[in-house]
Order: C-alpha cells, then sequence, then structure tokens
C-alpha cells in the first residue's frame, strides 16, 4: 500500500518509493529505497515537501504504519520510533560486542606472543596496546558510492602518474600518497562496501594499478574489520598501494607471461619485493609498518614463502593480512594467465590454503569481512526477481541489502529498488522473501556497471 507522507511525518523504517521532483535533483542515487540514518531524513527534508511511502515494504510491515494511511491518526501508544531505528541498523549488541572485541583481542594476542617469547617477528606483530575499534555507523551505500568513485578514479589517476614516475626513476611522493589513501580511508570508514563494490566493476586492462588499489581497499576494509583506528588503516591503505610495485622494473614480457615460469623466470620475479623495498626507501618517512608489509607479504604459513622464509606468526598479522590480500585479488581479477574467479571461489581456495600459506585465523576474519555474498555479486530471490547485492549485515550474512533490477519474469524493471533482507520482507505469498542462488556473471546479460558506473 502506497501513501503521500509529508516530509516532517518521515520516520526511519519507512520506504520511499516517489519524490515530488526528479530523482536526479536530489542526492539519492536509487529510485526506492529503506530510510535508515538521520542523515536520509534530513535530507528528504532538505531538497523534498511530500514523499510516496510503501507501507508493506517498511519495516514491520503495513501494521506497523497503518496510522499514516490517514493523515489524522495519531501514532499508536508504544510506537517506540528510536528503538524502530536501533533495529533497522542492526547494532551489535552488547554481548555480541563483547565477544567480538574478545576474539579480535586474542587474535592480537596470538601475534604478540611470538615477541614477547623472545623471537623476532617484525613491527606489526606488536599491537596488544592499540585500541580496538568497532566502527558500527555507517553512510547508506547508495549516498556513499558516488563519493567513493570519485575517490576510486582519484586514485587511480595517482596509481597511473606512481607508475609513471618509477619507471622515470623519478622519486614519488609520499605526501600525494597520504593524501589519496587518507580518502580512501575516510570513505571505508563511512562504509566499506561503495569501494568494495567499484573494484568488482572496474575495467580490468591496466592490471598494475588496479591491482594495487584493490590492494588498498581491501587491507582497509579488512583492518576496519579487525577494528584498527584511522593511524593504522593509513598504513595498510599505504602499504596496499605499493605491494607490487617494484614489478614496474621488471621485464614488461615477464609480466605478461602466459605459461609457468621457468625457475630462472620466477626467481627474477621474486626480486620485485625488494625493488619495491628501493622504492619505498627513495620516500621520506615511510612508516615502519609499511616496509614491513611490503617485505614479508609473500612469506607463507608454513614457511615456503620468500624472502625469507618466515612461518605462522613470525610473518606478523600485518604481514600475514597483505598477503592474504595480495592472493585474493590477484584471483579476483583477469590476468594474462587467468581469468577472473569469483569472489567466493577465491575465498574457497583461501580456505583450502590455509595451514599451508595462509594463516587459518586471518583466512576465517577475511571471510567474515567481505561476506558469504560479495558485493557485486548477483542473486536470484526466493520471489524469481534478480539482484546486484550492495550491502552485507554482519550479523545475519545471508540477509544482505540489495539493488532489485530485474522482476520475477526476468524483465529489467524500470526503476530498480533497494531492498533489505534484515527487514524481513514479505513476498506476494506472504512468506519471507530470502535469497535462492547466486548467479553466474553476466547472467541475463546483465553488466551490473551499468547501474553503478558513470
Amino acid at each position: 500500500m502506497e501513501t503521500r507522507v509529508h516530509v516532517l511525518d518521515l520516520k526511519a523504517g519507512l520506504y520511499v518509493t516517489e519524490l515530488d521532483r526528479p530523482w536526479l535533483d536530489t542526492p539519492f542515487l536509487l529510485q526506492g529505497f529503506l530510510i535508515e540514518t538521520q542523515q536520509q531524513l534530513e535530507q528528504l527534508r532538505e531538497h523534498c515537501e511530500y514523499v510516496t511511502v510503501d507501507l508493506n515494504r517498511s519495516s514491520g510491515g503495513m501494521s506497523n504504519w497503518i496510522y499514516l494511511s490517514n493523515s489524522h491518526s495519531q501514532i499508536p501508544t508504544g510506537f517506540d520510533t528510536p528503538a524502530l531505528s536501533a533495529l533497522i541498523q542492526s547494532p551489535v549488541e552488547e554481548k555480541e560486542r563483547r565477544e567480538r572485541i574478545n576474539v579480535l583481542k586474542e587474535l592480537r594476542r596470538l601475534f604478540s606472543a611470538l615477541f614477547s617469547s623472545g623471537s623476532k617477528p617484525g613491527p606489526s606483530s606488536r599491537r596488544v596496546e592499540i585500541p580496538i575499534i568497532l566502527y558500527e555507523q555507517e553512510e547508506q551505500v547508495e549516498i556513499e558510492l558516488p563519493k567513493a568513485q570519485a575517490i576510486h578514479k582519484a586514485s587511480r589517476d595517482f596509481m597511473q602518474s606512481m607508475i609513471e614516475s618509477v619507471q622515470q626513476d623519478l622519486h614519488p611522493s609520499l605526501d600525494d600518497a597520504n593524501v589519496v589513501v587518507a580518502d580512501l580511508v575516510d570513505s571505508i570508514i563511512r562504509n566499506p562496501n561503495a569501494l568494495l563494490l567499484l573494484t568488482q566493476l572496474k575495467d580490468r586492462d591496466q592490471y598494475s594499478y588496479s591491482h594495487a588499489i584493490d590492494n588498498a581497499v581491501y587491507l582497509l576494509a579488512f583492518g576496519r574489520h579487525l577494528g584498527y583506528p584511522v593511524e593504522e588503516l593509513k598504513k595498510l591503505g599505504l602499504a596496499g598501494l605499493m605491494l607490487d610495485i617494484g614489478k614496474v622494473r621488471l621485464p614488461a614480457e615477464l609480466l605478461s607471461r602466459t605459461g609457468r615460469y621457468t625457475q630462472g623466470e620466477f626467481m627474477l620475479m621474486k626480486t620485485h619485493v625488494q625493488h619495491s623495498l628501493d622504492i619505498l626507501g627513495q620516500m621520506d618517512a615511510v612508516p615502519i609498518d609499511v616496509i614491513d608489509m611490503v617485505a614479508r607479504h609473500h612469506e607463507r604459513y608454513d614457511g615456503s614463502g620468500y624472502p625469507n622464509a618466515l612461518k605462522a606468526e613470525e610473518i606478523g598479522i600485518f604481514g600475514s593480512m597483505a598477503g592474504i590480500v595480495d592472493c585474493f585479488t590477484a584471483l579476483t581479477s583477469e590476468r594474462s594467465y587467468s581469468d577472473a574467479k569469483p569472489a567466493h571461489e577465491a575465498l574457497q581456495l583461501l580456505y583450502k590454503w590455509s595451514e599451508k600459506y595462509f594463516h587459518p585465523a586471518l583466512v576465517e576474519q577475511f571471510a567474515q569481512c567481505i561476506g558469504i555474498f560479495h558485493v557485486g555479486t548477483l542473486v536470484e530471490l526466493s520471489t524469481g526477481e534478480v539482484g546486484i547485492v550492495i550491502g552485507q549485515n554482519r550479523v545475519r550474512r545471508l540477509k544482505p541489502k540489495l539493488m532489485i533490477i530485474l522482476g520475477s519474469d526476468k524483465k529489467p524493471y524500470a526503476k530498480p529498488h533497494t531492498l533489505d533482507l534484515i527487514t524481513n520482507p514479505a513476498g506476494p505469498n506472504g512468506l519471507p522473501i530470502s535469497l535462492r542462488r547466486e548467479l553466474s556473471r553476466g547472467a541475463y546479460n546483465i553488466d551490473p556497471r551499468e547501474y553503478f558506473l558513470e
């Protein structure tokens, strides 16, 4: 049931379907969305006087909002709007918060224990004293996405300039890198899903700098998930950009190789780590943690990595994170010798390789970070509709936020709309809508970039 509502009467939990002005004249990216934040309410009140809401698609269904169908009715007694808003945002309850913090503390303690026992791990192993932050407040992905697009483009431009500088034997600018990283960090803190979505939608014809940006985005999202504060996130972001910068100094024919490397070629490929460290050495005041990550991101859990054959916690938590992310982003990218794998297949490989190549506890945390259904994934619903995952719910992993683009007849909607499964929306049969299956890339000739990239 749809009804027209004055913007001053809007509440969190209402589903907006129409505005009293063109959507392009407003900050709202998608035509149809659930009100979940105070900022959305303020923006609606700034740009509109009346909007149309769908009571059936609002949180709790029409029974919670029937009073709005009569402009003279009052809010029912006991209808707790702040409580509803809290429900929509699904915050971690106090018990879950304590459990989450305990898990993160134990993870950091695991890596710090080696240092305490007298061994000599890298500096990123000593992190017990760093505060743990649970980033609960998120900007809506629809609002963050345009900002993330501008930041992503600026990052691409920077990496292209960085690579050209290295190729010309010029010293790259740390200040410029820090500006780019700070913007990436800000976006990831507001909502990591926007940049993560862009990593899945970008053109992949420039692997060198696309891979660098992917590394930075995933390391930042991973660090956010593990509760690291802003200053630590900046180190993760900078390291992500610089992990493989040394490959610029390798022969082009080596990088475009399609078959297996010979032993000599592999030995030459491994020198990119030292080249990366040499480039970092030309930049002033690079944090030691960044150097540590670049130096250790090819070390492996069982000691089979390079250059120093470090094992397990000797690699350090940041170095171990970098190794996982570098492998994941390579697997999910188009390369000269391999097609891009879907995110779930790449995760399955990481699980398979855990305890041999990657730290099992960190692989599990990375999987939790990106979710069962990665943003950008095409899915089919129990209604037969088709959508694109645009947001994760950490507590309810099978209830992501979607942009619905095809109807049950598999024909495109004239106006794609958002659907958040955490609100338990009901289908035409009255049953809660659920995910039926993940679809392959290109299913029904869908190109998600058409919906998100300008």
